[in-house]
């Protein structure tokens, strides 16, 4: 890809949070709140938590969420000041393959 065709950062930045957007609207209300619920409740404990923790508590996302609803939803947190990044983990789901997961805490 040329320079030219690179996108400016604010832009890139626009582009993310419009998709970001969209994945949590489009998403099922009620699945969307139970996985809130579950950031909301691994926060308030003050522990080190990842989404695969989020999953145990919410469930599996029903088959028209997107994929990235959950990166959305941490997002979200995060910029409300509910939780911050703090580090990786491995995650321990067999169709994670150990892939690498943000590892999140609450924010005091």
């Amino acid at each position: 890809m040329s320079a030219a065709a690179q996108l400016d950062i604010i832009e890139a930045i626009r582009q993310r949070e419009a998709g970001m957007d969209r994945v949590l609207l489009s998403a099922d209300e009620a699945y969307r709140e139970d996985y809130m619920q579950a950031i909301a409740t691994l926060a308030r404990r003050g522990v080190e938590f990842t989404a695969d923790d989020c999953r145990a508590i919410a469930g599996d996302p029903p088959e028209s969420c997107s994929p990235n609803l959950s990166g959305a939803l941490f997002n979200a947190a995060a910029k409300a000041g509910l939780i911050e990044a703090v580090g990786y983990a491995r995650s321990g789901r067999v169709i994670g393959h150990g892939n690498r997961l943000l590892s999140w805490r609450g924010k005091p």
